[in-house]
């Protein structure tokens, strides 16, 4: 199963453990948005594009709004936190 975390706070470890945890058995990807794009997980990791930018982060992969709506049908599940 695929598994799509969207990720806005940065300050929750709560996503990145679950996420971890489901990574064991699952196909999981980490979408980061708001200021959790400074959030650094050891995951497959996008971030939103406009986000990242705005905060000057460049260490993930980013993605646009149109990708990130094209990845919300790509994965069988996706939970927001």
């Amino acid at each position: 199963m695929k598994i799509l975390h969207i990720i806005r706070n940065p300050n929750d470890t709560t996503p990145l453990e679950i996420a971890k945890a489901q990574n064991k058995e699952h196909e999981v990807a980490i979408l980061l948005m708001h200021d959790a794009v400074y959030a650094a997980p050891s995951l497959k990791t996008y971030a939103c594009a406009d986000d990242a930018e705005a905060r000057g982060v460049t260490r993930h992969e980013r993605v646009g709004y149109d990708r990130i709506v094209e990845m919300m049908f790509e994965y069988d599940k996706v939970v927001s936190w």
